[in-house]
């Protein structure tokens, strides 16, 4: 939870101070995933925690597991890069 005065474009200031947030927890090592899992929120950082490793191996276990690809359609691995 932030609270902060709100600027005149309260989106963008969000968007600001969640990339400087993620970007502090990735600097130290922790992990940008969440109790909920990863989020649409937090998926632009997730690629730069797991690596390309961490990448392909989501991918993996996606086609394996379902590979007409109806489970969560285009959500976490399309912004991965894949």
């Amino acid at each position: 939870t932030v609270v902060a005065a709100q600027a005149d474009d309260p989106v963008a200031q969000w968007r600001a101070a969640k990339a400087a947030a993620a970007d502090a927890i990735l600097a130290t090592g922790a992990t940008i995933t969440h109790h909920h899992g990863v989020g649409t929120d937090h998926r632009p950082w997730y690629a730069r925690e797991i690596g390309p490793v961490g990448v392909a191996m989501l991918r993996a276990v996606k086609d394996a597991v379902d590979p007409a690809g109806i489970l969560n359609p285009g959500v976490l691995l399309p912004a991965l890069g894949q």
